[in-house]
């Protein structure tokens, strides 16, 4: 029996091998930074199936994993690759944020703290040996040295959150064992503030390791989603032969928007796109065990691993605004919309920092004290009380989690601003039809008026409902009239008017109009004759469809909706979270009525088209609140466009996903997911920065003050760190628990 993945991958491509004549070049760029490196003496080899790449160093390998590629013109495998059309992407592209060369590696920066450790230990020894001058200045040394290796220890953070974020507490650690030992010296002090001086320089250690620790969960998490790789196939048309096409590896970073790739068996697909031709089971997103099936026009995301069969994709988006890269990115200085919270907060921290600064000199010009001992020793506890990095951690951290955890589940969020209105909406609206209920409805039955035939009815029915594409009444009509095995018939001149139905001309020259009254009413055509059996489908909770030939009312087909198992347990969330939910249908109310009851939804607004379904979410929106459409690309656009935040079901990957949130699936229940870790990182945060800031002001007036000496203000910020700086991978354990991956 033939292979079938075989045969669909014959069925796009005829695989070429390549010629004994590839060019061959002795330097190799970095996949990272593209730096020529010798591949026999390069720092770091990285092989994959497809091939070696070389990397500068540790640092190349972290920015690799992170979604950082080197742009450059690809090199010709053969004479006919050259001849593949290039078009350049019109979306721009983010390099990452190059860290000074001087930057540690994680292993280094881990042994960088146990020596800091170790020295604050050692001053704290050294400290109890009373108050000789020369073991002070050993101690204060030892404090100066731990504040250092802190410093050198969380270097990346001065490129990513600025010079005073970076240094302020280290240096406060140091201030402090000057002061202590200057006290010392001049036999004012006493070994109990080399002892404090000590427990400050161990603060800084500790801080600077909780951030690191604090960090790496998140870090992790979303490594595991830029796992993409580094070459794919593309199709490349014969010379002789423009039928004939065969394929021949490229590096991805050289894929442009508009361009095509074929993905086979085993491989997983190296940029967002859709599918043009081959069908193909495939795991759709990282995390997914399930496959589903993708056919042409279906979108596909980034990391989705082919199981069976063979897809050739259209890229829609390439490099770094590839949907996965971009929740990478999420919170970063590289986001290309940041959050409110998170502009607001560089705000605070580039002030505060220089507030901080500013405070501890004026505790040092303001003294009235003698000796300079003790106005340093508070202007280093303003130092050290200042957590700016935990305002910092706090309002961004929660974000990046939600970013992981979400592609894990098949969600994708535009960006940190569009998470941050996800998590502030109030009122869901929502057709049910496809989104509640299964894809399409049933016909269940069908009623003639007069002694029209009904098996020709339903043909003319199926034909003409074949203007409205793949809608789901269309659906239903045409499984209808295929289970009945009626005749087929040709009309002409079909036309789909949205929202209500469509019009044709019959095989014998009768106008006819199949749909809601609106539309017979809308073409002349009294309804009067089937109000009957209208009401009976409507006081069944059913939708009637009028079919109309020769300006008569000739039959009544009644259609059954069915509720998905997925939309209860997906509305109750959203009940949980306070929200309220609002259906937008254009069926007759009594019809949609039996859906909102078996979900409990009392507000429902029937008899709407689709720009009807527009005004109305406008209106919901001038009512108040924040307003979230859920819906599919095309009839929902309406509604999807006039909210303030778009959640678009099965159009991750796709050219419709430039909203605010995008799903792999059509789950109801991704959609209240994806509005339930939108909330809780935003609370996440805002209670991270609530404390943060409560804590800012109540330890530094404290210090200010000299209520409290440096290593007890060190010892308080770092307990407010120890809550702020977890709070992502905090809301890691919380979002696997309340929604665990399904598939």
């Amino acid at each position: 029996m033939a292979d079938p993945d075989a045969a669909a991958e014959r069925s796009l491509v005829s695989l070429a091998a390549p010629p004994e004549d590839r060019p061959r070049v002795g330097s190799q760029p970095c996949e990272a930074c593209g730096s020529l490196l010798d591949p026999l003496r390069a720092p770091l080899v990285l092989a994959f199936e497809d091939g070696y790449r070389f990397l500068c160093g540790p640092e190349c390998e972290r920015d690799f994993h992170l979604g950082a590629r080197q742009r450059r013109a690809p090199t010709p495998v053969t004479q006919r690759a050259a001849e593949v059309v290039l078009t350049p992407s019109r979306l721009p592209s983010v390099r990452p944020i190059p860290l000074a060369a001087a930057t540690p590696q994680p292993e280094q920066a881990a042994r960088g703290l146990w020596f800091g450790a170790v020295a604050a230990f050692a001053a704290m020894v050294v400290g109890v040996m009373g108050n000789a001058p020369g073991p002070a200045l050993l101690a204060a040394l030892l404090c100066c040295t731990a504040a250092a290796a802190a410093l050198w220890a969380t270097l990346p953070l001065l490129a990513e959150a600025g010079f005073l974020v970076w240094a302020l507490g280290p240096a406060g650690a140091a201030i402090a064992a000057l002061a202590a030992q200057h006290a010392v010296a001049h036999g004012h002090g006493s070994w109990l503030g080399m002892q404090g001086a000590a427990l400050a320089a161990a603060a800084a250690v500790a801080r600077a390791w909780l951030d690191r620790s604090a960090r790496e969960p998140v870090d992790r998490a979303l490594r595991e989603l830029v796992k993409l790789p580094a070459r794919v196939h593309v199709p490349v048309a014969s010379t002789t032969d423009p039928m004939a096409m065969s394929m021949q590896l490229a590096e991805a970073s050289a894929v442009r928007t508009g361009e095509e790739i074929i993905a086979m068996r085993g491989e997983t697909l190296a940029v967002d796109g859709v599918v043009q031709a081959g069908e193909a089971s495939v795991r759709p997103y990282p995390g997914a065990t399930t496959p589903m099936r993708r056919a042409p026009g279906d979108p596909l995301l980034a990391g989705a691993v082919v199981v069976e069969g063979a897809v050739r994709v259209l890229a829609t988006r390439v490099g770094d605004e590839r949907s996965l890269v971009r929740l990478a990115r999420l919170a970063s200085d590289r986001d290309r919309e940041r959050a409110p919270l998170a502009r607001t907060i560089d705000v605070v921290t580039r002030f505060g920092g220089v507030g901080a600064i500013a405070l501890a000199a004026a505790v040092v010009l303001l003294a009235k004290d003698s000796g300079p001992a003790a106005p340093l020793a508070a202007a280093s506890a303003v130092l050290l009380s200042a957590p700016l990095l935990a305002l910092r951690r706090a309002a961004e951290s929660p974000l990046r989690a939600a970013a992981a955890m979400a592609g894990a589940r098949g969600i994708v969020y535009s960006s940190a601003a569009a998470l941050d209105r996800v998590g502030r909406v109030t009122t869901v609206a929502l057709s049910p039809h496809g989104v509640l209920t299964e894809d399409w409805p049933v016909v269940v039955e069908f009623h003639t008026l007069d002694d029209a035939n009904p098996d020709a009815l339903i043909a003319m029915a199926a034909a003409a409902e074949g203007a409205a594409g793949n809608h789901p009444i269309a659906r239903a009509v045409e499984l209808f009239a295929a289970d009945r095995h009626g005749p087929e018939v040709a009309v002409r001149r079909p036309v789909h008017h949205p929202g209500k139905g469509v019009t044709a001309i019959s095989p014998h020259g009768q106008p006819l109009v199949i749909g809601s009254r609106r539309l017979l009413l809308e073409e002349g055509i009294s309804v009067a004759v089937a109000d009957a059996e209208a009401a009976r489908a409507e006081a069944a909770e059913r939708t009637p469809i009028f079919i109309a030939l020769d300006g008569r009312v000739r039959a009544v087909m009644t259609l059954h909706y069915e509720l998905r198992v997925a939309a209860r347990p997906a509305v109750q969330r959203m009940f949980d979270l306070g929200l309220e939910v609002v259906l937008l249908t254009g069926d007759q109310r009594g019809a949609v009525q039996a859906i909102a009851s078996g979900i409990d939804v009392e507000h429902v607004k029937a008899e709407l088209l689709p720009e009807e379904r527009g005004q109305q979410v406008r209106s919901l929106r001038d009512a108040g609140g924040v307003v979230a459409a859920l819906g599919r690309p095309g009839e929902d656009d309406a509604a999807l466009a006039a909210a303030d935040a778009a959640v678009l079901l099965g159009a991750a990957g796709g050219s419709a996903a430039e909203r605010e949130v995008a799903l792999v699936g059509d789950d109801v229940r991704d959609a209240a997911g994806a509005l339930w870790i939108a909330r809780a990182a935003r609370d996440t945060a805002f209670r991270g920065v609530w404390v943060a800031a409560v804590a800012f002001a109540v330890i530094v007036a404290a210090a200010a003050a000299s209520l409290v000496v440096p290593g007890i203000a060190a010892v308080l910020a770092a307990a407010v760190d120890a809550y702020c700086l977890p709070t992502g991978a905090r809301l890691l354990q919380r979002i696997g628990r309340r929604l665990p991956a399904r598939s």
